[in-house]
């Protein structure tokens, strides 16, 4: 409707200055999981591919980037990532541990769901680009409790919910690629 994509490209506006990107970066979607199936059913996997998760990761995600790489002729590596954790450090590692030449796509949650580690995703993302590895971030729970600023990040997507910390309406969040 006439209304409905005004409203839209001020909330994209809104949202982009929190986040630290251009409006057009942004899509607006309903939850962070349509964010990571989105990308996911997108990518242009190939056989014998990698998709690298961790094991913190949230399950629906994880069962998600499986699904879609078996229907590839890909496969998925799981960077075992130790609780508790001492240092960030020890996320790089487990994460760098798990990198094969095969990699082409890492989905690392922000803050993961089953365990609330917060991942240094600056240095993480740094990794995996230098590497040549696309990184989808899963942000589900970071908008309103991390600053983030995608433009500096460097991740080729990252997905975040609104209705979580942001304290918006349900079924608010945005896909930034």
């Amino acid at each position: 409707s006439h209304l409905l994509i005004p409203r839209m490209d001020e909330v994209r506006e809104a949202l982009s200055a929190l986040l630290g990107t251009h409006s057009n970066n942004l899509g607006l979607i309903p939850n962070a999981t349509q964010g990571v199936n989105t990308v996911l059913r997108t990518y242009p996997l190939k056989v014998g591919d990698e998709i690298l998760v961790t094991d913190h990761g949230y399950n629906a995600c994880n069962n998600a980037a499986l699904s879609y790489a078996e229907k590839q002729g890909a496969t998925i590596q799981f960077a075992k990532l130790p609780f508790p954790i001492e240092c960030k450090s020890q996320i790089l590692e487990a994460v760098e541990k798990a990198i094969s030449p095969k990699t082409k796509l890492a989905i690392i949650d922000h803050i993961t769901s089953p365990t609330a580690l917060v991942t240094p995703i600056h240095e993480v993302v740094t990794l995996l680009n230098e590497k040549g590895i696309d990184t989808l971030v899963d942000g589900a729970h970071a908008p309103g409790q991390l600053d983030i600023n995608l433009n500096t990040l460097g991740a080729a997507y990252y997905t975040g919910n609104c209705h979580k910390w942001l304290c918006t309406p349900k079924g608010s969040a945005f896909l930034y690629v």
